[in-house]
């Protein structure tokens, strides 16, 4: 197996940086496959042993990286599969919004290695300075490959735009100082709302007027978790309960450059979080509801 590329334009780099930031907050083990055409991240439920993906990240390589070659197991498997500890990962693309040039390689050291050469300009003279990391990894055997598909959910019952993510964070982050789960709900109006309750109190708070891509068809209720507003239509309205710090976690995605983030609902099942950039990065963030 053969692994190398470089990356020199300073956008992309940015980008990658604040992608693998991001992925890094959500949890500390996570899984690079190197294909042909994209590099995936993925990162699965720690506590659940083998599960389908929590993160799933793809970056289109002609948009980010001037060389690329790889060389997989074999003809059948051309795909590499690397397990890693994304806060080291993290770290060593601290430097890449300075940087000059960033070259990945597979190497074997005393170990399995990503190694990483970031070209810096010297802040005394012309020259400049490479630095090297050696992130140690793990490779994953063919057997295992299975477990880090991608995930196949069911068809969401909406599809919604979210607001500014550095809006929703905030909102959310206030909300998890008071209860720990928050209740997700979005209407084929274009509305959404975050509510909370505790023994002491009930908050919600409303978004109007976002764009709806899709949206199933009637909803049926047979619980008290849905309230509607003046002449709102509860067959029209879907939601899901959700652990407040993972979805507040996802919202730090707001450092990424992004052009659209949706919001997919699996009534009372699941939440889809899907952040898209200009740059064709696509990362996806599945919390599964919780149900009493």
């Amino acid at each position: 197996m053969k692994f190398r590329s470089v990356m020199i334009d300073a956008g992309p780099m940015r980008e990658f940086s604040n992608v693998v930031t991001t992925i890094s907050k959500l949890s500390k083990e996570c899984v690079l496959r190197i294909a042909e055409d994209k590099l995936y991240f993925i990162v699965s439920d720690e506590n659940n042993g083998p599960a389908p993906p929590v993160l799933w990240c793809e970056i289109p390589q002609p948009m980010f990286f001037s060389e690329y070659q790889m060389i997989g197991l074999d003809d059948d498997h051309k795909d590499i599969y690397l397990g890693f500890a994304a806060a080291n990962l993290a770290r060593s693309l601290s430097t890449l919004k300075s940087a000059k040039c960033l070259k990945m390689k597979l190497t074997k050291k005393q170990c399995p290695c990503l190694t990483l050469e970031i070209e810096m300009p010297s802040s005394t003279s012309q020259q400049t300075r490479h630095v090297t990391y050696d992130i140690p990894v793990v490779v994953i055997p063919r057997k295992m490959w299975a477990d880090f598909n991608e995930p196949k959910t069911p068809y969401p019952d909406i599809s919604i735009e979210l607001p500014p993510l550095k809006q929703l964070r905030t909102t959310i982050d206030r909300m998890r100082t008071m209860a720990s789960e928050v209740v997700i709900r979005a209407s084929a109006e274009g509305r959404l709302t975050l509510q909370i309750r505790t023994d002491m109190a009930k908050v919600s708070t409303r978004f109007k007027d976002l764009k709806v891509e899709a949206f199933g068809g009637p909803i049926e209720h047979s619980d008290s978790e849905t309230e509607s507003q003046d002449n709102e239509d509860i067959s029209r309205i879907c939601y899901c309960k959700v652990d407040a710090k993972k979805f507040s976690i996802f919202l730090s995605a707001e450092q990424i450059s992004h052009n659209r983030t949706v919001c997919s609902i699996v009534h009372k099942k699941l939440i889809i979080l899907c952040l898209q950039t200009q740059e064709n990065v696509k990362l996806q963030c599945f919390i599964t509801g919780i149900v009493y």
